[in-house]
């Protein structure tokens, strides 16, 4: 562990930096599985045959509330694919996200997955790298930042975490409407990372931040170091592959992996 930014927890991970590294964020698997899945069944594939480091930042699951999810449906199936994975090599490292903060110790067990609740100080090729999930950086939005010291209280996780199977899925879709709800009203520019917080980010030291949850992706220079931010996995299985000094937008399909476009730089409030 290293001292806090924003009031999240930075764990300090060690490994090969000479290995490639993957970054994918806010998965938002659902239910239903979907194309999403087929996208990273891809990326798993890709991992495993370059026993590649795979970080995914937060939100891999639409919702995750009760343990008891891990043994049923697209939950079980993916912790399947990641553990496959790493058996055959990959270092799979998971943030919590907004979405599935309640993400514990059954899905690691089941996973083989390194789960980590909070950020990850790593070096990745060249790069001394900070990965958030990012709804920390956007310290305007008062409410969610609330909403979120009062769902992640000690009682509260406990209390959600042993919910009975089928009362947990009503109440996290009441949860994901009522999200969507709040999205869609009010100022916009409340959801956008701050300057401010950018730059404490940056005070850690790292050379690299990358981080997700805003879905707007951008790749840009803040003062001296540099940020990447991700796109949403679901719109179209886009992530970020890094290999030595090497830092590119990609997609991964059929034919392997596939550059696309660097977004370009944003301005933050």
């Amino acid at each position: 562990m290293t001292n806090p930014i924003l009031g999240t927890r930075i764990t300090e991970l060690s490994g090969d930096a000479a290995r490639p590294a993957y970054l994918l964020s806010d998965l938002h698997v659902p239910a239903n599985g979907g194309t999403v899945v087929a996208h990273l069944t891809a990326w798993l594939a890709m991992a495993r045959a370059e026993r590649a480091r795979m970080f995914m930042l937060g939100d891999l699951f639409d919702t995750y509330i009760a343990k008891a999810q891990v043994r049923v449906g697209i939950v079980r199936e993916v912790a399947k694919q990641c553990l496959a994975a790493v058996s055959a090599g990959v270092e799979l490292t998971i943030l919590h996200g907004n979405r599935d903060f309640l993400l514990g110790r059954e899905f690691e067990q089941a996973s083989g997955a390194r789960v980590v609740s909070g950020g990850v100080r790593v070096r990745l090729g060249a790069f001394d790298a900070l990965l958030l999930h990012g709804d920390e950086l956007c310290v305007k939005d008062l409410p969610y930042q609330r909403a979120k010291r009062w769902l992640r209280s000690w009682p509260i996780r406990q209390l959600a975490r042993r919910l009975p199977l089928g009362l947990a899925l009503r109440v996290a879709n009441r949860a994901r409407s009522q999200s969507e709800r709040v999205i869609k009203s009010g100022d916009q520019l409340r959801f956008d990372p701050t300057a401010a917080a950018i730059a404490a980010a940056f005070q850690s030291g790292a050379e690299l931040l990358v981080f997700g949850h805003i879905h707007r992706p951008a790749r840009g220079h803040f003062n001296a170091g540099q940020y990447c931010i991700l796109p949403a996995f679901d719109a179209g299985g886009v992530g970020i592959q890094i290999r030595g000094a090497e830092l590119r937008y990609v997609c991964c399909g059929k034919a392997g992996l596939a550059p696309v476009p660097d977004p370009g730089a944003r301005t933050f409030p």
